[in-house]
């Protein structure tokens, strides 16, 4: 976990500006936590928790930046997604910072709403039914 953590600080805190209050939210304790392994170095990092009502809300995701478009993001969120249904999740959510939309929409999220303001960084809620 503490290596998963120091990714997320590297990512979101020293890169995008995020203050580390708003990153360490404190729901840690009741997320499920995957990390993608490289050797002995933890290269990409997310969670998940699964909320009332057969939902769950993937969050967190994070890659070191010299493992970023390899795919490693993609394989934590079909491990995500199949972890989901495994629990009888019907519906997964997330925050999508805007410059990923694609991204999650090439895993088959679909955007919902319009764009909204998180931790100063444009973001669109997307969804995806298992």
């Amino acid at each position: 976990m503490a290596a998963a953590f120091d990714l997320r600080r590297q990512v979101f805190v020293q890169e995008q500006g995020i203050s580390a209050e708003l990153e360490f939210d404190g729901l840690d304790d009741e997320a499920t936590h995957v990390v993608a392994v490289h050797g002995d170095e933890v290269v990409g990092t997310a969670r998940v928790r699964f909320l009332a009502g057969s939902q769950a809300k993937l969050e967190r995701m994070a890659v070191s930046r010299p493992f970023r478009r390899r795919g490693i993001g993609r394989e934590l969120v079909s491990f995500l997604i199949a972890e989901s249904k495994m629990r009888q999740v019907k519906h997964v959510i997330l925050h999508a910072q805007h410059d990923v939309v694609p991204f999650y929409g090439s895993c088959g999220f679909e955007g919902v709403g319009t764009p909204f303001w998180e931790a100063g960084i444009k973001h669109l809620k997307m969804q995806v039914q298992l």
